[in-house]
């Protein structure tokens, strides 16, 4: 059965009419052919364009994006569980018969999981759409084998270090994140990252270096479900906030709530000099985003210097976000993220089931490792810490438009 649930009050039509019923829950994709090549590299002009600088706009709110997601998501998964709906069908979002994984279920526990679910390749996915909008007789058999693995609620990082001398009370860190999504095998996301951030310290080992500062190298779980395990390794570590007393911001998921001040500083804080992430596939290092933070946009070009013919040039004052160094940046750290070329990231093995082993580009991952290994050992060594933009501050509060109440997003 074809359904349109796009909003809460759109369940309402089906209630009573699903029992029984696998359901498709797109709209057929349309299909074009791809008018850009599927694997790509940055140009000359792309990275001297990407060096600009850029004011990107702040008005999204993704916080707010986020919270109306989980609620519709919520509403939609008791619904199909209430009304007895056999299972589920989304389409990929990808076509040329990738298939990429969605989110189903829930991270939360207590909540309901919904029905089981599951992710067809769009081409074939239109064909059922078809066969119904026809009302031609449709069967699906399901067989999904899906188990949870939850003897250990639990989730762990992985942390390793090379000792310093004469300023190992201070820290300099590398990381990735480990865990992936389960269509393939988390190949590019971001088992190349681990494999970049563990490849730098046995680099940095074999060369028997003595950095003055600890290097301390992480490789982080939960990334996928919200940077879980960085998020959990800055506040133990860093910076915490104080814990929320206001009953709107309880009810809500933690990971949506607003933050609560003042920023609570731990002692390491004070000690960690920088921090290096990798994640965006198997792509060579281009560059580096400085993160607005123009004090280390020349220190950054005289550290790319010596790698000018391993093609790692671009120092761009822009911001990248959507993994782990946000978390550091989010408590006044210096976190950064490296330019890579794409390849096929975007195009193909992103949350895909072509996220394998087969993508990984070998010389590429040993470009990065050696930019990664060159750039610990250049901040372990230097007399100061890496410079710091101000620490985030409470911004106030935007007041209501007379004769209008205040709500909850």
């Amino acid at each position: 059965m074809r359904v349109k649930i796009e909003s809460e009050k759109d369940l309402d039509q089906y209630r009573g009419k699903v029992a029984g019923k696998i359901l498709l829950l797109d709209d057929p994709q349309e299909f074009k052919e791809p008018e850009e090549p599927q694997f790509q590299r940055y140009t000359r002009e792309e990275l001297d364009k990407l060096g600009d600088f850029e004011i990107r706009d702040r008005e999204f709110d993704f916080r707010k994006f986020a919270i109306e997601r989980w609620r519709f998501r919520k509403a939609v998964n008791e619904f199909l569980e209430k009304e007895k709906v056999l299972a589920t069908v989304d389409a990929s979002p990808r076509l040329n018969d990738v298939v990429g994984v969605t989110q189903g279920g829930t991270w939360i526990p207590g909540e309901s999981v919904g029905v089981p679910a599951v992710v067809m390749a769009a081409e074939h996915y239109n064909e059922l759409i078809r066969l119904v909008d026809h009302h031609q007789p449709v069967e699906l058999e399901l067989d999904v084998a899906a188990r949870f693995l939850d003897d250990d609620p639990q989730a762990y990082d992985t942390i390793a270090e090379i000792p310093g001398t004469d300023k190992k009370d201070e820290i300099v860190m590398a990381g990735a994140h480990l865990d992936s999504w389960h269509a393939g095998t988390g190949a590019t996301d971001n088992g190349a990252g681990s494999a970049v951030v563990m490849e730098a310290a046995r680099i940095l080992k074999a060369l028997g270096v003595k950095p003055r500062r600890t290097i301390r190298f992480a490789l982080w779980t939960g990334e996928e479900q919200g940077y879980d395990g960085s998020l959990s390794y800055v506040r133990n570590h860093f910076a915490a906030r104080p814990e929320t007393k206001d009953p709107v911001q309880l009810a809500l998921p933690e990971r949506y709530r607003e933050d609560t001040w003042p920023l609570q500083l731990k002692p390491e804080h004070a000690r960690l000099s920088v921090y290096f992430n990798l994640d965006n596939g198997s792509g060579k290092v281009r560059g580096i985003y400085a993160e607005e933070n123009t004090a280390v946009r020349p220190i950054f070009q005289a550290w790319l210097a010596p790698f000018a013919d391993l093609g790692a040039t671009t120092v761009t004052l822009r911001t990248s976000g959507g993994t782990d160094h946000v978390q550091f940046n989010r408590v006044g750290l210096p976190g950064f993220q490296f330019i890579q070329d794409d390849l096929d990231y975007f195009t193909r093995t992103h949350h895909s089931e072509l996220d394998t082993y087969d993508h990984l580009q070998e010389q590429d991952l040993r470009q990065a490792s050696v930019l990664m290994a060159a750039f610990l050992y250049d901040a372990a060594m230097r007399p100061e810490p890496l410079p710091r933009k101000p620490l985030p501050q409470e911004r106030p509060k935007k007041q209501p438009a007379e004769g209008k109440k205040e709500t909850a997003p």
